[in-house]
């Protein structure tokens, strides 16, 4: 105790203070004292107290508007639950459960609504079915009750039916609608449509045919889309691939362009692959949409071959069962409405030696060959199946329309041009 107090002197004496007044400072703090009992006890708590305090740092604006965030997103758990509450007060959203949903609204609707309803069901399950009749009949329902109603698939039915002028006026007219309604392109009424025209055009005589096409304001009496500001980029908006190429397809032919004709054919070909016995699940359904819209384009223009190699394709990829978008069942709508089921079997033996199927189902030289295609004074490596289609389809072009594609690209379309004997 001695050397403390002789320690401790020097220090009082720096401060001023005397052992007096050090021992009633020491008496005032008692649990400031440095027994083991309490030093162990009150210690670690005013260490920490000094280190909160000596540590403490402001916080950043980024901190602080999470932490405000995260409180905001606390207050408003309650708020909204999806498929329960609204965000108009007192109201309440309908259950996520579409067959709730649908009876939900069937009771509040009127007795028209509700027939319309019904009717468009009934007649969309009945051309799955392929009942076109008994379809026919409730679309026609729905017509007399609204007919501004959007119902394309009326179209469908008509067109399979042979009622193409019919047909025709359904798609256009639900083309316009959905297009002023939604701002994108209506690109399957746009499709069946023209297809309605081509078709009805090759029924023609050729005289019909000639007076046809040499009057370029005929219509043929078909309903015609109006043109839109700007159609060209509106048109190019579609972002379906495969959707996209077949309206243009379509669009040449009735324009008589050959050449965007034979090119867009070739893309849909080239998309569609080789013809396969065991093709691979088509998750996007590019190559389904590719082979049935070929063999309708086919179709349309009597080349009934072509057309149903292309079908049996489609058919082949298209889910059993009948998938829920209608492009599952037309393959087999159309091979049945045209009863190509009862071929003999050598035709799937000449489906898989198609000429247009060597490019990938060919020998390598073969291949090889059409990959080395000479544009100019160089080389490009193609795509086999986009060029044989190419091929096969500038072969198949009559004189005439050689000529007018010809013309169109402002290049001189016969000897006696170039010689300079014609004005």
């Amino acid at each position: 105790m001695g050397l403390f107090y002789a320690r401790l002197g020097p220090l009082l004496a720096t401060l001023s203070i005397s052992y007096v007044d050090a021992f009633h400072i020491a008496n005032t703090f008692p649990k400031l004292s440095f027994s083991t009992q309490s030093k162990h006890r009150y210690m670690p708590m005013l260490l920490a107290t000094m280190s909160n305090s000596d540590n403490k740092k402001p916080l950043s604006a980024a901190n602080r508007e999470r932490r405000e965030e995260d409180k905001r997103r606390k207050d408003r758990t309650g708020d909204v639950i999806i498929g329960k509450t609204s965000a108009k007060v007192g109201e309440t959203d309908y259950a996520l459960d579409v067959a709730a949903t649908e009876q939900e609204w069937l009771r509040q609707a009127t007795n028209v609504e509700r027939e319309i309803f019904l009717q468009t069901e009934k007649g969309l399950k009945l051309l799955k079915m392929f009942q076109l009749e008994e379809a026919l009949e409730s679309f026609d329902r729905v017509f007399e009750l609204k007919p501004d109603a959007y119902l394309w698939q009326a179209g469908i039915v008509k067109y399979y039916l042979g009622d193409l002028k019919g047909a025709a006026d359904i798609f256009a007219r639900n083309a316009q609608l959905y297009e002023s309604r939604f701002f994108d392109p209506a690109s399957e009424e746009r499709i069946w449509r023209h297809a309605c025209e081509i078709k009805l055009l090759s029924q023609f005589s050729k005289k019909e045919r000639k007076q046809a096409l040499g009057d370029k304001n005929s219509s043929i009496g078909l309903t015609q889309i109006p043109q839109r500001d700007q159609e060209t980029e509106f048109l190019q908006s579609e972002s379906r691939k495969a959707i996209r190429i077949t309206r243009e397809l379509f669009e040449a032919t009735v324009e008589k362009n050959y050449s965007n004709t034979i090119l867009s054919r070739a893309k849909l070909r080239s998309i569609g692959g080789a013809f396969e016995q065991e093709p691979r699940i088509d998750v996007k359904m590019w190559k389904l949409n590719s082979w049935f819209y070929l063999g309708l384009h086919y179709d349309a223009l009597g080349e009934i071959e072509e057309s149903k190699k292309c079908m049996k394709m489609a058919l082949r990829l298209s889910p059993s069962g009948n998938g829920s978008d209608l492009i599952h069942t037309l393959p087999m709508l159309h091979m049945s409405q045209r009863d190509w089921f009862d071929e003999d079997g050598d035709f799937e033996a000449d489906l898989f030696n198609s000429s247009v199927n060597h490019g990938r189902l060919g020998s390598s030289n073969q291949v090889n060959k059409l990959k080395d295609v000479k544009v100019g004074v160089g080389k490009v490596d193609a795509d086999p199946v986009l060029v044989d289609s190419i091929k096969e389809s500038l072969s198949k072009l009559r004189l005439t329309e050689l000529q007018d594609a010809l013309r169109l690209r402002g290049v001189r379309a016969s000897l006696m041009d170039d010689a300079g004997l014609l004005p």
